[in-house]
């Protein structure tokens, strides 16, 4: 028989469930499910499921089910990108190693030729999903903070993340392709989108495409397990206080502060962001101490600075390699150009040209 993941495409079924929980059912049964779209990726495609069973057993009624985008430019981008192999790896390699509420994984599989996956994920119902494009309040960031020491806390310098090979992606070389890419679309993002750009992000995309200095070349002095796109929108707020995070596509081995300075610079309107982005930084500087990592700071400042490029980077790339969407737009825009704010207003362009 066909595996789960390899079985077929789409929400999965009732033969399917069967068929990827059956280690966990027992002598139960998934008899019926019900499917809703929930959140708002655009590299794969998740839903809730409502799940009926036969008789008791050890699986939750409601499942979240991630799959590959019914979108062929985004799958493409997803195999280029090696998004999905990363996510799946993730929760096969890491996810139970880590402090970060991340959802439990009930099941996954993915077919190495074909690309297709199948995650069956806990669900962090009832919960409310954080918004990219209106931000968040101060109190909220900070529980973000928070999840971002516990991600990168556990295995901060462990020789274990070296061995992984689908983590390592963060090489000088892979680093300077990703930068050449943003590099090669920048003139693209620059047409489209002129007129939804500040003044300050036009200045910033055009020097930075111009000279990155040593942010691609240079080595960080410390690496961890990093999300990637650690932002609002994979961020979700739940009945308990405590922040979810979920699409970990993005993982990889690298500077913890990229995380950190990713969310601040577009989860925080400007003016919150000034008046408090010291504090939210020794937070996580402080918050590291936990386990056993030290690191003042000037240092942690220092590392933030530079890597108020990483989302900017993001918003020109993904934007100019997924589907367009009207809320899609929306978001890379209100990212793009508080990140380049952020970019100005902590004149990072000196950090990284030195």
């Amino acid at each position: 028989m066909p595996s789960a993941a390899s079985a077929s495409t789409g929400t999965p079924d009732v033969e399917r469930l069967n068929v990827a929980l059956a280690p966990r059912l027992g002598a139960a049964r998934v008899t019926a499910v019900q499917a809703e779209a929930i959140g708002t990726g655009q590299m794969s495609e998740s839903r809730r499921l409502r799940v009926a069973y036969s008789a008791p057993c050890d699986l939750p009624s409601t499942l979240i089910a991630k799959f590959p985008s019914d979108d062929a430019t985004s799958r493409a981008t997803g195999k280029a990108t090696r998004c999905y192999e990363v996510e799946t790896s993730f929760y096969r390699d890491l996810r139970d190693a880590l402090d970060v509420h991340a959802p439990q994984c009930h099941f996954v599989e993915r077919n190495g030729e074909t690309d297709e996956f199948l995650l069956l994920l806990s669900d962090f119902a009832p919960c409310r999903q954080g918004d990219q494009i209106a931000g968040c309040a101060l109190d909220e960031a900070r529980a973000c903070v928070d999840e971002l020491v516990q991600l990168h806390g556990p295995l901060w310098n462990s020789p274990l993340l070296a061995r992984l090979d689908w983590l390592n992606r963060s090489s000088p070389d892979q680093r300077l392709a990703s930068y050449g890419l943003m590099q090669s679309v920048f003139p693209g993002f620059m047409k489209r989108y002129y007129d939804r750009l500040t003044p300050a992000a036009r200045m910033v995309g055009d020097e930075f495409a111009r000279d990155a200095g040593d942010y691609s070349s240079r080595i960080a002095p410390h690496s961890t397990v990093v999300h990637g796109d650690f932002r609002l929108d994979n961020l979700l707020f739940t009945a308990g206080g405590r922040v979810g995070v979920v699409d970990f596509q993005t993982v990889t081995h690298a500077c913890g502060a990229l995380d950190l300075a990713y969310f601040i610079g577009a989860g925080l309107d400007a003016d919150v962001r000034r008046a408090h982005e010291r504090e939210l930084v020794a937070q996580w500087a402080d918050g590291l101490g936990g386990y056993n990592v030290s690191m003042g700071f000037d240092e942690a400042w220092l590392e933030y600075r530079r890597f108020t490029f990483a989302g900017f980077m993001m918003a020109v790339i993904a934007s100019m390699i997924v589907k367009q969407t009207e809320r899609g737009d929306d978001m890379f825009m209100a990212m793009a150009n508080r990140h380049a704010q952020h970019v100005a207003d902590l004149d990072a362009l000196a950090v990284v040209r030195g």
